[in-house]
Protein backbone atom coordinates (compact mmCIF):
# COMPACT_ATOMS: atom_id res chain seq x y z
CA UNK A 1 0.00 0.00 0.00
CA UNK A 2 1.70 3.16 -1.14
CA UNK A 3 -0.13 5.48 1.45
CA UNK A 4 -0.59 4.96 5.20
CA UNK A 5 -4.19 5.77 5.69
CA UNK A 6 -6.06 6.10 8.81
CA UNK A 7 -8.41 3.08 9.33
CA UNK A 8 -10.86 2.64 12.00
CA UNK A 9 -11.36 -1.19 12.87
CA UNK A 10 -14.11 -1.57 15.52
CA UNK A 11 -15.22 -4.46 16.98
CA UNK A 12 -17.94 -4.83 19.00
CA UNK A 13 -17.85 -7.19 21.96
CA UNK A 14 -21.34 -8.27 23.28
CA UNK A 15 -20.78 -8.54 27.46
CA UNK A 16 -23.55 -9.12 29.83
CA UNK A 17 -23.32 -6.68 32.54
CA UNK A 18 -24.20 -7.69 35.73
CA UNK A 19 -26.56 -4.75 37.60
CA UNK A 20 -25.41 -2.97 40.60
CA UNK A 21 -27.99 -3.42 42.68
CA UNK A 22 -29.27 -7.38 41.28
CA UNK A 23 -31.24 -8.75 44.15
CA UNK A 24 -29.64 -11.43 46.13
CA UNK A 25 -31.56 -14.27 48.81
CA UNK A 26 -30.56 -11.93 51.58
CA UNK A 27 -31.99 -8.45 49.67
CA UNK A 28 -28.60 -7.18 48.39
CA UNK A 29 -31.02 -3.79 47.13
CA UNK A 30 -31.23 -2.99 50.80
CA UNK A 31 -27.04 -3.26 51.46
CA UNK A 32 -24.56 -0.82 50.64
CA UNK A 33 -22.87 -1.28 47.60
CA UNK A 34 -19.47 0.71 47.47
CA UNK A 35 -16.87 1.83 49.78
CA UNK A 36 -19.58 2.59 52.48
CA UNK A 37 -20.32 -0.90 52.93
CA UNK A 38 -17.56 -2.01 55.12
CA UNK A 39 -19.77 0.26 58.12
CA UNK A 40 -21.79 -2.95 58.42
CA UNK A 41 -18.43 -5.40 58.61
CA UNK A 42 -17.96 -7.13 61.58
CA UNK A 43 -15.35 -8.80 62.79
CA UNK A 44 -15.27 -13.04 63.22
CA UNK A 45 -15.15 -14.97 66.17
CA UNK A 46 -12.43 -17.39 67.02
CA UNK A 47 -13.20 -21.08 67.80
CA UNK A 48 -12.62 -19.75 71.64
CA UNK A 49 -15.03 -16.49 70.84
CA UNK A 50 -11.99 -14.11 70.87
CA UNK A 51 -12.66 -11.52 68.15
CA UNK A 52 -10.17 -10.63 65.34
CA UNK A 53 -7.73 -13.53 66.47
CA UNK A 54 -6.33 -16.79 64.13
CA UNK A 55 -7.89 -20.28 65.49
CA UNK A 56 -5.70 -22.69 66.65
CA UNK A 57 -6.21 -26.47 66.29
CA UNK A 58 -3.82 -29.74 67.47
CA UNK A 59 -2.20 -31.64 64.36
CA UNK A 60 -2.26 -35.56 65.17
CA UNK A 61 1.43 -35.21 67.11
CA UNK A 62 0.04 -32.46 69.22
CA UNK A 63 1.21 -29.66 67.21
CA UNK A 64 -0.33 -26.30 66.51
CA UNK A 65 -2.30 -26.15 63.57
CA UNK A 66 -3.39 -22.81 62.13
CA UNK A 67 -7.20 -22.81 60.94
CA UNK A 68 -7.83 -21.32 57.46
CA UNK A 69 -10.57 -19.60 55.84
CA UNK A 70 -11.27 -22.81 53.73
CA UNK A 71 -11.85 -25.02 57.25
CA UNK A 72 -13.59 -21.54 58.64
CA UNK A 73 -16.39 -21.32 55.14
CA UNK A 74 -16.01 -25.14 55.20
CA UNK A 75 -15.21 -25.00 51.61
CA UNK A 76 -13.87 -28.17 49.03
CA UNK A 77 -11.43 -28.25 46.97
CA UNK A 78 -13.65 -28.49 44.17
CA UNK A 79 -17.38 -27.94 44.13
CA UNK A 80 -20.08 -29.55 41.04
CA UNK A 81 -23.86 -28.68 40.62
CA UNK A 82 -25.72 -28.11 37.64
CA UNK A 83 -28.58 -25.73 37.39
CA UNK A 84 -31.41 -24.95 34.66
CA UNK A 85 -33.85 -22.05 34.27
CA UNK A 86 -37.56 -22.91 33.96
CA UNK A 87 -37.24 -22.94 30.07
CA UNK A 88 -34.39 -25.19 30.34
CA UNK A 89 -32.34 -22.76 27.92
CA UNK A 90 -30.16 -21.14 30.08
CA UNK A 91 -27.87 -24.06 31.82
CA UNK A 92 -24.95 -23.71 34.27
CA UNK A 93 -22.09 -26.52 34.64
CA UNK A 94 -20.17 -26.34 37.51
CA UNK A 95 -16.96 -28.80 37.67
CA UNK A 96 -14.67 -25.97 39.22
CA UNK A 97 -11.73 -25.97 41.30
CA UNK A 98 -11.98 -23.60 44.37
CA UNK A 99 -8.95 -21.64 44.94
CA UNK A 100 -8.94 -20.26 48.19
CA UNK A 101 -5.77 -18.10 50.14
CA UNK A 102 -3.98 -20.58 52.82
CA UNK A 103 -4.62 -17.45 54.99
CA UNK A 104 -6.02 -17.37 58.82
CA UNK A 105 -8.01 -13.86 58.14
CA UNK A 106 -8.98 -12.08 55.44
CA UNK A 107 -9.34 -7.67 56.31
CA UNK A 108 -10.74 -5.00 54.59
CA UNK A 109 -8.52 -2.39 53.44
CA UNK A 110 -8.71 1.37 52.63
CA UNK A 111 -7.52 2.12 49.05
CA UNK A 112 -6.55 5.60 47.52
CA UNK A 113 -5.30 6.42 44.32
CA UNK A 114 -1.56 6.69 44.44
CA UNK A 115 0.18 10.22 43.62
CA UNK A 116 1.64 10.04 40.12
CA UNK A 117 5.13 11.54 40.41
CA UNK A 118 7.80 12.56 37.80
CA UNK A 119 10.21 10.15 39.78
CA UNK A 120 7.51 7.70 38.75
CA UNK A 121 7.95 8.54 35.43
CA UNK A 122 11.00 8.93 35.10
CA UNK A 123 11.50 5.11 36.40
CA UNK A 124 9.40 3.96 33.62
CA UNK A 125 10.94 5.86 30.90
CA UNK A 126 14.60 5.02 31.64
CA UNK A 127 13.37 1.09 31.97
CA UNK A 128 12.00 0.87 28.54
CA UNK A 129 14.08 4.02 26.46
CA UNK A 130 17.09 4.92 28.51
CA UNK A 131 18.78 4.71 25.16
CA UNK A 132 16.25 6.14 22.78
CA UNK A 133 15.41 9.02 21.54
CA UNK A 134 11.77 9.93 21.99
CA UNK A 135 10.02 12.59 19.61
CA UNK A 136 6.67 14.06 19.60
CA UNK A 137 4.16 11.95 17.47
CA UNK A 138 3.37 14.98 15.35
CA UNK A 139 6.98 15.90 14.55
CA UNK A 140 7.77 11.96 13.58
CA UNK A 141 5.05 11.58 11.17
CA UNK A 142 4.79 14.62 9.63
CA UNK A 143 4.21 14.50 5.64
CA UNK A 144 7.15 16.85 3.64
CA UNK A 145 6.49 18.05 0.42
CA UNK A 146 7.72 16.15 -1.39
CA UNK A 147 6.09 12.85 0.58
CA UNK A 148 2.52 14.13 -0.21
CA UNK A 149 3.66 14.95 -4.07
CA UNK A 150 4.23 11.33 -4.66
CA UNK A 151 1.43 10.32 -2.79
CA UNK A 152 -0.81 12.71 -5.35
CA UNK A 153 1.00 11.37 -8.37
CA UNK A 154 0.02 8.12 -7.50
CA UNK A 155 -3.15 8.44 -7.04
CA UNK A 156 -3.84 11.02 -10.00
CA UNK A 157 -2.53 7.89 -12.34
CA UNK A 158 -4.65 5.53 -10.85
CA UNK A 159 -7.50 7.65 -11.86
CA UNK A 160 -5.89 8.50 -15.09
CA UNK A 161 -5.65 4.41 -15.78
CA UNK A 162 -9.11 4.24 -14.54
CA UNK A 163 -8.32 2.79 -11.69
CA UNK A 164 -10.69 4.00 -8.88
CA UNK A 165 -10.19 1.89 -5.74
CA UNK A 166 -6.26 1.53 -5.72
CA UNK A 167 -6.68 0.00 -1.99
CA UNK A 168 -9.24 -2.56 -2.70
CA UNK A 169 -12.01 -1.20 -0.05
CA UNK A 170 -15.16 -2.29 -2.23
CA UNK A 171 -18.51 -0.75 -2.28
CA UNK A 172 -21.19 -0.75 -0.36
CA UNK A 173 -24.59 -1.54 -0.29
CA UNK A 174 -25.66 1.18 -3.66
CA UNK A 175 -22.66 0.02 -5.15
CA UNK A 176 -20.85 3.31 -4.23
CA UNK A 177 -17.09 3.03 -4.04
CA UNK A 178 -16.01 3.05 -0.05
CA UNK A 179 -13.13 5.27 -0.56
CA UNK A 180 -13.30 8.13 -2.38
CA UNK A 181 -9.83 8.59 -4.53
CA UNK A 182 -11.19 12.02 -5.53
CA UNK A 183 -11.88 13.70 -1.96
CA UNK A 184 -8.60 11.84 -0.97
CA UNK A 185 -6.80 14.09 -3.51
CA UNK A 186 -8.40 16.80 -2.33
CA UNK A 187 -7.27 16.57 1.04
CA UNK A 188 -3.67 15.69 0.01
CA UNK A 189 -3.43 18.82 -1.88
CA UNK A 190 -4.83 21.09 0.99
CA UNK A 191 -2.35 19.28 3.35
CA UNK A 192 0.72 20.16 0.59
CA UNK A 193 0.09 23.61 0.85
CA UNK A 194 1.11 24.13 4.66
CA UNK A 195 3.61 21.01 4.79
CA UNK A 196 7.16 21.63 5.27
CA UNK A 197 10.15 21.08 3.44
CA UNK A 198 11.81 18.75 5.15
CA UNK A 199 11.02 17.15 8.73
CA UNK A 200 12.03 18.93 12.35
CA UNK A 201 12.16 15.93 14.67
CA UNK A 202 11.37 17.35 18.46
CA UNK A 203 12.43 15.66 21.09
CA UNK A 204 9.80 14.98 24.34
CA UNK A 205 9.94 13.43 28.24
CA UNK A 206 6.79 13.29 30.21
CA UNK A 207 6.01 15.48 33.03
CA UNK A 208 4.24 15.00 35.67
CA UNK A 209 1.28 17.40 36.21
CA UNK A 210 1.84 19.28 32.87
CA UNK A 211 -0.86 17.86 30.85
CA UNK A 212 -3.43 14.92 30.62
CA UNK A 213 -2.08 13.73 27.23
CA UNK A 214 1.35 12.45 26.43
CA UNK A 215 2.00 11.05 23.10
CA UNK A 216 5.69 10.10 21.27
CA UNK A 217 7.67 7.73 19.40
CA UNK A 218 10.50 6.32 20.61
CA UNK A 219 13.26 5.50 18.18
CA UNK A 220 15.86 3.01 19.06
CA UNK A 221 19.37 2.74 18.30
CA UNK A 222 18.24 -0.36 16.63
CA UNK A 223 15.87 1.23 14.44
CA UNK A 224 13.34 -0.67 16.50
CA UNK A 225 10.14 2.04 17.14
CA UNK A 226 7.94 2.47 19.93
CA UNK A 227 4.15 3.92 20.82
CA UNK A 228 5.06 5.76 24.16
CA UNK A 229 1.33 7.28 25.27
CA UNK A 230 1.14 8.79 29.00
CA UNK A 231 -2.31 9.46 29.87
CA UNK A 232 -4.55 11.28 32.83
CA UNK A 233 -7.71 11.29 32.02
CA UNK A 234 -11.54 9.53 31.84
CA UNK A 235 -11.39 6.95 34.87
CA UNK A 236 -7.60 6.84 35.03
CA UNK A 237 -5.28 8.43 37.16
CA UNK A 238 -2.45 7.30 35.29
CA UNK A 239 -2.49 4.98 32.36
CA UNK A 240 0.97 4.43 30.71
CA UNK A 241 0.81 2.45 27.70
CA UNK A 242 3.91 0.81 25.40
CA UNK A 243 3.35 -0.73 22.13
CA UNK A 244 5.58 -1.69 19.54
CA UNK A 245 5.84 0.29 16.28
CA UNK A 246 8.31 -1.14 13.78
CA UNK A 247 10.75 -3.92 14.44
CA UNK A 248 14.31 -4.15 14.12
CA UNK A 249 15.57 -2.58 11.22
CA UNK A 250 12.88 0.02 10.95
CA UNK A 251 10.26 -2.62 9.62
CA UNK A 252 7.01 -1.32 10.11
CA UNK A 253 4.15 -2.99 12.21
CA UNK A 254 0.94 -2.52 11.04
CA UNK A 255 -1.13 0.54 13.33
CA UNK A 256 -4.27 -1.91 13.45
CA UNK A 257 -2.50 -4.82 15.04
CA UNK A 258 -2.64 -5.37 18.35
CA UNK A 259 -1.93 -8.27 20.70
CA UNK A 260 -4.42 -9.97 22.47
CA UNK A 261 -5.22 -13.67 24.48
CA UNK A 262 -5.17 -16.74 22.57
CA UNK A 263 -8.01 -18.54 22.25
CA UNK A 264 -10.96 -16.63 20.81
CA UNK A 265 -10.93 -18.81 17.44
CA UNK A 266 -11.29 -22.20 17.26
CA UNK A 267 -9.45 -22.34 14.28
CA UNK A 268 -6.14 -21.18 15.71
CA UNK A 269 -3.45 -23.07 16.11
CA UNK A 270 -2.47 -24.09 19.87
CA UNK A 271 0.58 -22.81 20.93
CA UNK A 272 3.41 -24.26 22.05
CA UNK A 273 6.95 -22.60 23.57
CA UNK A 274 8.65 -24.19 20.66
CA UNK A 275 5.58 -22.39 18.06
CA UNK A 276 6.35 -19.34 19.52
CA UNK A 277 10.75 -19.45 20.05
CA UNK A 278 10.79 -18.25 23.95
CA UNK A 279 10.19 -20.33 27.04
CA UNK A 280 7.62 -18.90 29.72
CA UNK A 281 10.50 -18.97 31.78
CA UNK A 282 12.87 -16.91 29.73
CA UNK A 283 9.74 -14.48 29.18
CA UNK A 284 8.39 -14.24 33.10
CA UNK A 285 12.21 -13.50 33.53
CA UNK A 286 12.12 -10.64 31.07
CA UNK A 287 9.17 -9.32 32.54
CA UNK A 288 10.67 -9.74 35.81
CA UNK A 289 13.72 -7.99 34.88
CA UNK A 290 11.18 -4.86 33.58
CA UNK A 291 9.06 -4.63 36.69
CA UNK A 292 12.48 -4.15 38.55
CA UNK A 293 13.60 -1.53 36.59
CA UNK A 294 10.33 0.20 36.70
CA UNK A 295 10.69 0.26 40.94
CA UNK A 296 7.70 -1.84 40.85
CA UNK A 297 7.78 -3.64 43.79
CA UNK A 298 4.57 -3.96 45.10
CA UNK A 299 3.26 -6.01 42.20
CA UNK A 300 3.82 -9.66 41.81
CA UNK A 301 3.40 -12.01 39.27
CA UNK A 302 0.06 -12.92 39.14
CA UNK A 303 -0.96 -15.17 36.17
CA UNK A 304 -0.09 -15.62 31.90
CA UNK A 305 -1.86 -16.98 28.97
CA UNK A 306 -0.58 -17.48 25.51
CA UNK A 307 -1.24 -14.46 22.93
CA UNK A 308 -1.69 -13.70 19.56
CA UNK A 309 -0.73 -10.33 17.54
CA UNK A 310 -3.33 -10.11 15.13
CA UNK A 311 -4.63 -7.35 12.58
CA UNK A 312 -7.78 -6.87 12.97
CA UNK A 313 -8.35 -6.45 8.89
CA UNK A 314 -8.15 -8.95 6.58
CA UNK A 315 -8.23 -13.09 7.12
CA UNK A 316 -6.11 -14.00 10.46
CA UNK A 317 -4.03 -16.30 8.12
CA UNK A 318 -2.50 -13.16 6.74
CA UNK A 319 -2.85 -11.01 10.02
CA UNK A 320 -0.75 -12.89 12.15
CA UNK A 321 1.74 -10.80 13.54
CA UNK A 322 3.45 -12.65 16.55
CA UNK A 323 2.94 -15.62 18.94
CA UNK A 324 4.01 -14.67 22.55
CA UNK A 325 2.41 -14.80 26.20
CA UNK A 326 0.32 -12.15 28.18
CA UNK A 327 1.78 -11.93 31.84
CA UNK A 328 0.05 -9.63 34.63
CA UNK A 329 1.15 -8.30 37.81
CA UNK A 330 -0.79 -7.95 40.53
CA UNK A 331 -1.09 -7.29 44.21
CA UNK A 332 -1.19 -9.64 47.27
CA UNK A 333 -1.53 -8.11 50.63
CA UNK A 334 -0.93 -10.09 53.89
CA UNK A 335 -1.60 -13.35 51.41
CA UNK A 336 -4.24 -12.45 49.59
CA UNK A 337 -4.36 -11.61 46.22
CA UNK A 338 -6.49 -9.43 44.08
CA UNK A 339 -8.28 -11.23 41.32
CA UNK A 340 -7.58 -9.80 37.88
CA UNK A 341 -10.72 -9.87 35.60
CA UNK A 342 -11.08 -8.52 32.14
CA UNK A 343 -13.51 -5.58 33.54
CA UNK A 344 -11.63 -2.21 34.17
CA UNK A 345 -13.74 -1.18 36.45
CA UNK A 346 -14.40 2.70 35.94
CA UNK A 347 -17.89 2.12 33.54
CA UNK A 348 -20.56 4.29 33.84
CA UNK A 349 -23.75 3.48 35.01
CA UNK A 350 -25.42 5.20 31.54
CA UNK A 351 -23.39 7.26 28.96
CA UNK A 352 -25.16 10.63 30.04
CA UNK A 353 -23.27 10.71 33.34
CA UNK A 354 -20.71 13.36 34.02
CA UNK A 355 -20.19 11.46 37.63
CA UNK A 356 -15.68 10.68 37.91
CA UNK A 357 -15.17 7.26 37.67
CA UNK A 358 -11.92 5.21 38.85
CA UNK A 359 -10.79 2.11 36.89
CA UNK A 360 -8.84 -0.80 38.49
CA UNK A 361 -4.85 -1.00 38.93
CA UNK A 362 -3.34 -3.18 36.76
CA UNK A 363 0.04 -4.65 35.00
CA UNK A 364 0.13 -6.43 31.70
CA UNK A 365 3.04 -7.41 29.05
CA UNK A 366 2.95 -8.95 26.06
CA UNK A 367 6.04 -10.92 25.40
CA UNK A 368 7.56 -12.69 22.04
CA UNK A 369 10.74 -14.15 20.66
CA UNK A 370 12.13 -10.59 20.48
CA UNK A 371 11.13 -9.33 23.54
CA UNK A 372 8.48 -7.09 25.46
CA UNK A 373 6.14 -6.21 22.62
CA UNK A 374 3.39 -4.09 24.72
CA UNK A 375 3.54 -2.73 28.20
CA UNK A 376 -0.14 -1.21 30.01
CA UNK A 377 0.35 0.18 33.72
CA UNK A 378 -2.64 1.97 35.26
CA UNK A 379 -4.20 3.63 38.41
CA UNK A 380 -1.38 2.19 40.98
CA UNK A 381 -2.94 2.16 44.44
CA UNK A 382 -1.94 3.45 47.67
CA UNK A 383 -2.77 1.18 50.40
CA UNK A 384 -4.39 2.51 53.74
CA UNK A 385 -5.45 1.44 56.98
CA UNK A 386 -6.86 -1.88 57.61
CA UNK A 387 -11.05 -0.74 58.45
CA UNK A 388 -11.72 -4.43 59.94
CA UNK A 389 -9.05 -7.11 60.97
CA UNK A 390 -10.55 -10.13 60.39
CA UNK A 391 -13.70 -9.87 58.22
CA UNK A 392 -16.54 -12.28 59.03
CA UNK A 393 -17.48 -13.89 56.04
CA UNK A 394 -19.98 -16.11 54.25
CA UNK A 395 -20.00 -20.03 54.90
CA UNK A 396 -19.18 -21.63 51.05
CA UNK A 397 -22.09 -23.21 51.23
CA UNK A 398 -24.45 -20.08 51.24
CA UNK A 399 -21.98 -18.21 48.72
CA UNK A 400 -23.10 -21.41 46.17
CA UNK A 401 -26.70 -21.03 46.91
CA UNK A 402 -26.37 -16.88 46.35
CA UNK A 403 -24.37 -17.93 43.50
CA UNK A 404 -26.95 -20.50 41.35
CA UNK A 405 -29.55 -18.24 42.20
CA UNK A 406 -28.12 -15.31 40.32
CA UNK A 407 -26.34 -16.88 37.78
CA UNK A 408 -30.13 -17.27 36.79
CA UNK A 409 -31.51 -13.91 37.86
CA UNK A 410 -28.33 -11.73 35.80
CA UNK A 411 -29.22 -13.88 32.74
CA UNK A 412 -32.80 -13.27 32.46
CA UNK A 413 -32.99 -10.21 29.96
CA UNK A 414 -30.53 -12.50 27.60
CA UNK A 415 -32.77 -15.56 27.36
CA UNK A 416 -35.45 -13.26 26.16
CA UNK A 417 -33.29 -12.85 22.60
CA UNK A 418 -31.67 -16.07 23.13
CA UNK A 419 -32.73 -19.88 21.83
CA UNK A 420 -29.36 -21.31 24.64
CA UNK A 421 -27.25 -20.27 26.34
CA UNK A 422 -24.90 -22.33 28.84
CA UNK A 423 -21.98 -21.87 31.20
CA UNK A 424 -19.18 -23.87 32.20
CA UNK A 425 -17.66 -22.79 35.00
CA UNK A 426 -14.32 -24.21 36.10
CA UNK A 427 -12.95 -22.14 38.70
CA UNK A 428 -14.16 -20.56 41.62
CA UNK A 429 -12.05 -18.01 43.02
CA UNK A 430 -11.62 -15.93 46.36
CA UNK A 431 -9.54 -12.72 46.32
CA UNK A 432 -9.80 -8.81 46.81
CA UNK A 433 -11.82 -6.40 44.93
CA UNK A 434 -11.68 -3.05 45.10
CA UNK A 435 -15.19 -1.18 45.37
CA UNK A 436 -15.88 2.35 45.44
CA UNK A 437 -18.72 5.39 45.87
CA UNK A 438 -18.00 7.13 42.99
CA UNK A 439 -20.50 9.41 43.84
CA UNK A 440 -19.08 10.16 47.37
CA UNK A 441 -15.32 10.43 46.87
CA UNK A 442 -14.30 8.87 43.22
CA UNK A 443 -10.24 7.90 43.71
CA UNK A 444 -10.84 6.21 47.70
CA UNK A 445 -11.86 2.81 47.57
CA UNK A 446 -11.58 -0.31 50.10
CA UNK A 447 -10.28 -3.84 48.99
CA UNK A 448 -12.89 -6.09 49.96
CA UNK A 449 -13.05 -10.32 49.69
CA UNK A 450 -15.14 -11.64 46.70
CA UNK A 451 -16.10 -14.31 44.94
CA UNK A 452 -15.03 -14.86 41.14
CA UNK A 453 -16.88 -17.40 38.38
CA UNK A 454 -14.54 -18.06 35.84
CA UNK A 455 -15.22 -20.76 32.72
CA UNK A 456 -16.57 -20.05 29.16
CA UNK A 457 -20.18 -19.33 27.68
CA UNK A 458 -21.53 -20.23 24.67
CA UNK A 459 -25.14 -18.89 23.28
CA UNK A 460 -26.88 -19.45 20.48
CA UNK A 461 -29.65 -16.90 18.78
CA UNK A 462 -31.66 -16.37 15.69
CA UNK A 463 -30.68 -13.22 13.34
CA UNK A 464 -32.76 -12.74 9.85
CA UNK A 465 -33.71 -16.88 10.13
CA UNK A 466 -29.88 -17.94 10.54
CA UNK A 467 -28.74 -19.74 13.78
CA UNK A 468 -25.60 -17.59 15.43
CA UNK A 469 -23.17 -18.93 18.19
CA UNK A 470 -21.20 -16.48 19.79
CA UNK A 471 -18.15 -18.15 22.44
CA UNK A 472 -17.15 -16.64 25.20
CA UNK A 473 -13.86 -18.24 26.79
CA UNK A 474 -11.44 -15.45 27.97
CA UNK A 475 -9.58 -17.08 31.29
CA UNK A 476 -9.89 -13.82 32.90
CA UNK A 477 -13.81 -12.90 32.43
CA UNK A 478 -15.63 -13.32 35.49
CA UNK A 479 -19.19 -14.42 34.78
CA UNK A 480 -20.11 -13.23 38.50
CA UNK A 481 -19.28 -11.59 41.54
CA UNK A 482 -20.44 -12.00 44.92
CA UNK A 483 -19.18 -9.71 48.09
CA UNK A 484 -17.87 -12.64 50.34
CA UNK A 485 -19.15 -10.54 53.32
CA UNK A 486 -22.46 -9.50 52.56
CA UNK A 487 -23.58 -11.87 49.42
CA UNK A 488 -24.14 -8.83 47.71
CA UNK A 489 -23.78 -8.63 43.86
CA UNK A 490 -20.33 -5.98 42.58
CA UNK A 491 -20.97 -5.01 39.35
CA UNK A 492 -16.94 -6.05 38.27
CA UNK A 493 -17.34 -3.21 35.03
CA UNK A 494 -18.59 -0.40 37.32
CA UNK A 495 -15.90 -1.10 40.45
CA UNK A 496 -19.09 -1.44 42.85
Amino acid sequence: MRKNIKKFAGIVLCIGMFTGCAQTPDSSLVKPKGSKAVDAYTEADDVSGSKGEASESKNDDGSESKITIRNLIDAPQNYKSHVEDDSAKLVVNTDASVEIPEVEKISAISVTAAEVTQELLDRITNAFFSEAKLYTIDSYYVKTKDEIKKTLDELKEDVANGNLDPYNYGTDDDGNYVYDIYEDIETWEQEYETAPEKKTLTEAKPVAGNYNYFNCVAQMPDDSQYYYIISFDGSDTLSVKIKKAANKGGEKIPEDAMWRDYGYSEEEEKLTEESIGLSLDEAKKLVKEKVEKMGITDLQFSNWNYAVCKSFEGDNSSGNFGNGYRIDYARTINGVPVTQTIADGGALEDMDSTMETWSYESLCFYVDKDGIESMTYSNPYTIGKIKTENLNLLSFSEVMKIYEKMMVVTNADNMQYENSRVYNIDRIVLGYARIYEPSTDAHTGILIPVWDFFGSMTSESEYNGETESNTSKDPNESFLTINAVDGSIIDRNLGY
